[in-house]
Parts: C-alpha cells; structure tokens; sequence
C-alpha cells in the first residue's frame, strides 16, 4: 500500500429530497480506494508504517473488538507490506472465528485475547509491558529476543501520524463545497479533514466550510476537547473552516442499531449502488436526510459525505438487520 497511487470517486445522489430542496449531495467514496484496506484506514496506517518501516520495526501491535474495521484493514496492510502482525482483541476466544477474525488470521496476524479491565488499561505502561513479556515468551514470528520489539499503534488507529494520513482525504473534496459531513469513531479523521481543509488551495477566498462530525457512539461530547487537540497537533490554522459535532444520531450507541435504521439501509441501498456500514456512514446518512427534512442546509448548499468504508464489518450486523426489516415490513 505504501507505494500504490489512489484516486478517489465522488457519488452524486440523485434524491428527491434534495432537488426538492435545492440542495445537491455527493458520497466521497474512500470505500473504494481498496478491497480491504479501504476507507479512513488507508489514510490512517499509510504513514504509520512508513514511520515503523523507518524505525526499523518489522512487526505491528494495536488493538480492537471482534469485528475491528482497524485491525481487519492492519492484518492486510501488514502482509502487503512485509510486517508481522499482532492483534490485541477484547474478550474472550470465541470458535469457530467470526468473519472478520478469520479473515485477520488468514493475513498472518497473530491474535491474544484479553479480559475488559486488562482492555481499559490498555493505554497503561505496565500493561504494554506484560504484553510485551507474553509476546517474547511465545515468540509467534521465530524473532528470538527480538520477539518482544513491535510498532505500537493505538486502538482504532488514531494518532498523531494518523491525523497528517487523513488530513491527504481533504485534497479529494471540492473547493466549493459548503458542508463535509464525517462519521466519527476516535475522531482523527474530521481532524485530519479540518487540518487538511485548512490549507487547501481549492477553497475559494473567504469561503467558509463546515465540517459536521457524526459521532458513533452516545455520550461522545468528550470527542470535542479530543479533536481540537488532534487539530492543534497538526499546527495548522483552520480559519476558514468551521466544525461541530451533532449527537442525535447515535441509535443507542456503538454498534448499535434499530428498526428505523436497518429500513434506512434497505431503502437506501435499493435506490443508490452504494453499500451503507450501520456502524458509522449509514447513521451519517440517516443525520443528513434528518436534517435537510429540518431545512438545516440553507438553499443552493454543496454537501459532502465522507464514506469512512469499513464494509466488512457489517457482516457481523446482517443477522440483526434482518431481524429487524422480517418485524418491521
């Protein structure tokens, strides 16, 4: 991945609503960049392993659920690039794997599961030093004492590195464009957008834009502080562009899904080739039909979605959505 060049499609959406209200709706289509390694992913571990690579690393450890778009797209990147890969996953051992597991192990990486305290402590240097003790001890990789060395990437991704990744995705948005809606998980993406936006030589002079972040899970108002610090990071100034995050649009939390959204996908996927993950780009979909049906979006405005990928996910989702459209049509 680190040498492969990518372009990057944007979806106009042809949707009564929208003409009806004078506005026009484009997805930017990172999910398409590649088969696995797609979305905010690519943008987010590109210059990560150029950093290991530098360093000198040759294996990479991170952290993530059962179902870890993260470490799904890691396993792959690592292979392609000839590191060794090591998944931290929380929970327990579950056989046969799930999907996204089996897939992960397919592309080498190697798997420790842990309990949920050990989890939350992750950040901890005892617990990385614990980690690094069973991982030299079990020697997955034949490195001898060189077992315990590894790159050590955060939970979802995001770190500094990160951030510069995701500031590239802003090149692909359109200078006239009046609002850019982001879903948001740790949210070094929208930070990296707002970073990247910054200094965009599209923008026209005195152009504002907006920058809309669709948080994921409830209660996600400590995001704010966080993305502002992501933004300060990056030591860009960003005074022609706005940002603000909107909570309404969680549907109960992480990974959560209800009746009304799984129809939403449905319909939706029946009426635009466009495949929707429920964990992230199909409540930021949902948010932006909700908001237009509110006359949020002033007439004659240019609107941007950012599609985050992370499709495979949604495998682990299917049996709920179905469940749902069988009670509800």
């Amino acid at each position: 991945m680190l040498t492969k060049k990518i372009s990057i499609p944007l979806q106009l959406i042809q949707h009564p609503l929208f003409a009806e209200k004078g506005l026009t709706l484009e997805i930017l289509r990172t999910d398409q960049i590649d088969p696995v390694i797609s979305g905010n992913k690519w943008f987010k571990l590109k210059p990560n392993l150029l950093e290991a690579k530098q360093q000198g690393h040759k294996t990479l450890l991170s952290f993530g659920g059962p179902y870890s778009n993260h470490l799904h797209a890691l396993a792959a990147a690592g292979k392609a690039d000839h590191f060794n890969t090591i998944g931290i996953i929380r929970g327990e051992q579950h056989l046969p794997l799930n999907p996204t597991l089996s897939d992960i192990t397919k592309q080498g990486m190697k798997l420790y599961y842990v309990n949920r305290q050990t989890y939350r402590n992750k950040h901890l240097p005892e617990v990385i030093e614990q980690l690094k003790q069973l991982i030299t001890e079990d020697d997955p990789f034949n490195q001898g004492r060189h077992a315990g060395q590894f790159y050590l990437l955060p939970e979802g991704g995001t770190n500094k590195l990160a951030v510069t990744g995701a500031a590239e995705i802003a090149a692909f948005i359109p200078g006239d464009a009046d609002y850019i809606c982001v879903p948001c998980g740790t949210g070094g993406t929208i930070a990296g957008i707002i970073a990247g936006l910054s200094i965009s030589t599209q923008v026209k002079t005195n152009q504002k834009q907006t920058v809309l972040g669709f948080p994921a899970m409830k209660g996600a108002q400590f995001l704010e502080p966080i993305i502002a610090d992501l933004i300060k990071e990056q030591k860009r100034p960003y005074t022609h562009v706005l940002w603000k995050l909107l909570y309404d649009w969680s549907f109960g939390g992480f990974g959560r899904i209800n009746a009304a959204l799984a129809l939403f996908i449905d319909d939706f996927e029946k009426k635009y080739p466009v495949e929707l993950d429920p964990v992230y780009t199909a409540k930021m979909m949902y948010a932006i039909v909700s908001m237009v049906e509110k006359e949020f979006f002033p007439r004659g405005s240019r609107i941007i979605a950012v599609h985050t990928g992370g499709l495979q996910g949604k495998r682990g989702m299917q049996q709920k959505i179905q469940a749902l459209l069988s009670k509800a049509l």
